[in-house]
């Protein structure tokens, strides 16, 4: 008597695995939208950048500029975890009323550094393999712990340039708080660049005192003369965009830009800071 056998029953079929973040592992959305100008020159996220990383090919960016949230502006923790208003806007300013926090500055210290550690590790995931560059502003009392924080990362340190701010308030029996600095090094091997370039060390431009869109808001021309580190087809990504002003450097310059910002105001703001651009072409 033949034996006959049953069919195995079918596998119930399996949900797609989500996304995860290449440098945390966090799950990401399956669907980010971005905001696109200029047939993809210019593309704005108002997400967490480690949530857009998985949207960005490895090794397909020129330079990481950006200027991170220093998580400082005080001694102690309580200091620390104030409003950024409360630590770096003049009560004075006519804008002081107007403009959100800055995400991610006012937390503890720790979180600060887990933050910084995610930027390094997103910085070496989308940077070219040989010649890519990074430019992270900081100030004088977190200056240590991120240089510390990008040599344990595998990035090559290069140097630190300063901004000399120029227009800063007097300090009563001490000296002025005038200058801000910047990390800069690379992926690999330095940039090589057809037509060699030499930038300075010390950048002179005067703080913005009135009409900020962002409470750190940075000079223009100090950003512009920053993305000359690269060469004019190249692409900056910028995770902590604000208001835009590396991206509206980038763009007068012909480069590429991608910026993400999770502040809604600050990302309405870069989002017509830079479209307008396109309009006027």
């Amino acid at each position: 008597m033949q034996k006959i056998t049953q069919p195995a029953s079918q596998p119930a079929s399996q949900p797609a695995m989500p996304k995860k973040c290449p440098v945390c592992f966090q799950i990401v959305a399956d669907i980010i939208q971005p905001v696109i100008f200029g047939n993809d020159q210019c593309i704005l996220y108002s997400e967490d950048f480690r949530k857009v990383l998985s949207s960005i090919p490895t090794g397909s960016v020129s330079a990481v500029i950006t200027d991170p949230p220093y998580g400082s502006g005080g001694n102690t923790v309580k200091e620390i975890k104030r409003s950024s208003k409360d630590k770096y806007v003049s009560t004075n300013a006519a804008y002081a009323k107007l403009l959100p926090d800055i995400d991610g500055d006012s937390i503890h210290p720790t979180a600060w550094k887990s933050l910084m550690q995610d930027l390094c590790l997103a910085t070496l995931h989308v940077l070219q393999k040989d010649g890519g560059i990074f430019v992270f502003f900081i100030d004088w009392r977190n200056d240590s712990a991120l240089s510390n924080i990008i040599d344990e990362s595998g990035l090559t340190m290069h140097g630190k340039l300063a901004w000399n701010k120029k227009n800063c308030r007097p300090r009563k029996n001490g000296f002025k708080q005038q200058i801000e600095f910047i990390i800069w090094g690379t992926k690999g091997a330095m940039p090589k660049h057809d037509d060699p370039i030499y930038l300075p060390g010390i950048f002179n431009y005067q703080t913005l005192s009135n009409k900020k869109v962002h409470i750190t808001q940075k000079p223009l021309q100090l950003m512009e003369e920053i993305c000359q580190i690269i060469p004019p087809n190249g692409t900056i990504f910028d995770p902590f965009m604000g208001s835009g002003t590396t991206g509206h450097a980038a763009l007068i310059q012909g480069k590429k830009f991608i910026g993400c910002e999770t502040v809604p105001q600050y990302f309405n703001t870069a989002t017509e800071r830079l479209s307008s651009l396109f309009l006027k072409n």
